[in-house]
């Protein structure tokens, strides 16, 4: 306690020169959105996978849908520009086979049925480009900007169409996600300590925490299952926020008592480090172990990142909220309930 009252400034400003690349970086972590990425390797039914991709050039497939109003020559005109695109390694059209040689009532019903029905027509795009990928992005875009020039209501369905709106889904999900989970713990910390101030402080810690635990497979050239930053964001911030609230409590019961705002903190910080200590460990313990042990990627990638957020936000509420309450001593009594009156005063001036 007595260190971080000593060098509060240095540590604030460490914690800001943090917050900048950290939360740049954890916005470019890389993530995946396909399952098979987070099995293991040496599974079965991987293991099979790969080997027919090898033997028999699996590809990703595209299911074009168009309105059957759409004219025969039309299709063949799509089909002919879908199959200049990068990496599209066969198209199977209806109007692609049929050519101008067959009449069309030697086609058995059973064929014409498989790529027309209920009023639409269905043709099949095979791409060696891996869905969930920015390839896949731009290759889907371009497939709709040429199909919807003849058809405004066509579409594409398949592997690779429903994992770029996963993507989509979930980068919409993660900011509304992260949004509220930060109003909903502001909320209950300005209601519980009765300040404007102290939300402020609070969430900057914990959020500091997130962004460097997000933030480090960036540095480290890791990737993480798309769920885990939607869920890691806001289980380190309702899971650990605790530990700065315990802090905070009692910062302010030492204010209150007529101690001044170093030796509140140093009070706080002395008697609150035992208990955040041992429940940090205790959520890191958990979880570690499960990291170890799990060869699931996603399993081990969000207990690894649960067990490294529950260090990193014990390390920074024991050492960057101190700094901050102390530094912020005079904003938090004018704005918190019940401290007005400790703004500017002298703990000899409080006693008497």
């Amino acid at each position: 306690s007595d260190f971080v009252v000593r060098h509060r400034k240095p540590i604030v400003i460490i914690a800001l020169l943090l917050f900048i690349p950290f939360s740049i970086a954890q916005n470019k972590t890389s993530v995946y959105y396909t399952l098979f990425d987070s099995l293991p390797s040496d599974l079965p039914a991987i293991v099979g996978t790969a080997k027919m991709k090898e033997d028999f050039d699996m590809a990703t497939t595209h299911f074009v849908i168009l309105d059957d109003s759409v004219e025969g020559y039309q299709v063949a005109d799509i089909v002919d520009q879908i199959e200049q695109e990068k990496g599209i390694t066969s198209v199977v059209a209806y109007e692609k086979f049929l050519g101008g040689g067959i009449p069309e009532e030697f086609i058995p019903q059973s064929v014409k049925d498989i790529f027309q029905s209920g009023g639409k027509k269905m043709f099949v795009v095979s791409t060696s480009v891996k869905p969930g990928t920015p390839g896949m992005t731009t290759q889907l875009e371009n497939i709709n900007r040429i199909i919807k020039q003849y058809d405004p209501g066509a579409m594409v369905a398949g592997e690779g169409a429903m994992t770029q709106d996963l993507i989509t889904v979930a980068d919409h999900d993660f900011a509304n996600v992260s949004v509220t989970s930060i109003l909903v713990v502001f909320v209950i910390i300005a209601l519980v300590e009765k300040s404007l101030s102290l939300p402020f402080v609070l969430i900057a810690v914990i959020e500091l925490a997130v962004f460097i635990n997000l933030g480090l497979p960036h540095y480290l050239g890791q990737s993480l299952p798309f769920i885990a930053p939607i869920c890691i964001s806001t289980i380190q911030l309702g899971a650990t926020v605790d530990y700065a609230i315990l802090m905070t409590t009692r910062y302010k019961a030492e204010r209150l008592n007529g101690e001044d705002k170093k030796k509140a903190v140093m009070t706080a910080l002395r008697t609150s480090a035992p208990s955040i200590i041992v429940s940090g460990m205790g959520l890191f313990a958990a979880t570690f172990g499960v990291a170890l042990y799990s060869n699931i990627d996603i399993v081990g990638s969000m207990c690894m990142l649960m067990a490294r957020g529950a260090i990193i936000s014990v390390v920074l509420v024991l050492l960057v909220l101190p700094a901050l309450l102390i530094l912020c001593d005079g904003v938090i009594c004018k704005t918190t309930h019940g401290m007005r009156h400790l703004s500017g005063m002298k703990k000899q001036e409080v006693s008497l």
